[in-house]
């Protein structure tokens, strides 16, 4: 299913390459206080393979977030590559990210 040629007036992307679990629970309790106040758009995969979600996912989401968009703000969780995103869609850079760290990456 391609977005690109799809039109966005929301301001905010959300994007969690793992949804389900722990992850699901943080994006649904957001996206109840989003849906009062603000449009956005929510792009995730499914729960399976966390590692290669980590590896592959900025490819996935590079090819189905929309072209034409208005985002001033892209939340998303340390499970995507966000650097790797942004350098495959150069029309999403002006826009201020918040990477949530769910785990704590020192213990790993």
């Amino acid at each position: 299913m391609s977005h690109l040629n799809t039109k966005s007036n929301a301001e905010i992307c959300i994007i969690e390459p793992f949804y389900g679990g722990s992850h699901k629970q943080l994006i649904d309790m957001i996206e109840q206080d989003l849906k009062l106040v603000k449009e956005y758009n929510l792009f995730t995969m499914s729960s399976k393979k966390w590692h290669w979600r980590a590896r592959c996912s900025a490819l996935y989401f590079s090819q189905i977030i929309p072209k034409d968009h208005n985002y001033k703000i892209i939340f998303t969780s340390s499970v995507l590559n966000l650097s790797e995103l942004i350098s495959l869609r150069k029309d999403l850079n002006n826009a201020k990210k918040v990477v949530y760290f769910h785990e704590n990456q020192l213990l790993f």
